[in-house]
């Protein structure tokens, strides 16, 4: 569902996933290095290992690293939570940043203030394309205060594979 709204919000063709492919990582995918406190997911953009044959498969791609450990805590420490709308949240916010960096010439290595706003514009896009699904409205006003769903300075992280995965990609 994050997908479609996504798609839809941006005017997008369906078939925009299987040409410009994302990762979903959990903490077991990932090393140490990548776990944040105090964010539900960050944005990375990474290149897969040198095995990779087709010239399509080398080229840098961004993934979305799932801080479940956080995510399942904000669940235990809320009643008015549930993890489908949670994940809704966290995913469509994620996507608008993969469409931005890759359809919309955002700066993936911007400064830490352009990153800030960055950030605020995205939450803003998350909150309008959530318009109106259930129970997604007290949700977002919950995370907005004070930088949303991350710090401004581990919203994304440059990467390739040497250490970070901790799986095969």
């Amino acid at each position: 569902m994050a997908e479609t709204l996504t798609l839809g919000f941006f005017h997008l063709p369906a078939d925009v996933w299987r040409s410009e492919p994302y990762t979903l990582f959990t903490r077991r995918n990932v090393s140490k290095n990548l776990l944040e406190q105090g964010t539900f997911a960050q944005v990375i953009r990474y290149a897969p290992g040198q095995d990779r044959t087709e010239k399509r498969d080398r080229r840098e791609r961004y993934g979305v690293v799932l801080q479940d450990p956080n995510i399942l805590m904000a669940l235990l420490r809320s009643c008015g939570h549930d993890l489908w709308t949670l994940m809704l949240f966290v995913l469509t916010h994620e996507l608008v940043h993969i469409v931005r960096f890759t359809r919309q010439n955002v700066d993936f290595f911007a400064s830490v203030a352009d990153r800030d706003k960055e950030e605020k514009l995205v939450h803003r896009m998350t909150r309008e394309i959530l318009a109106g699904v259930s129970n997604t409205d007290s949700l977002i006003t919950l995370y907005e205060k004070p930088y949303g769903l991350a710090r401004p300075n581990s919203l994304y992280q440059p990467i390739s594979t040497g250490g970070f995965f901790d799986a095969h990609l």
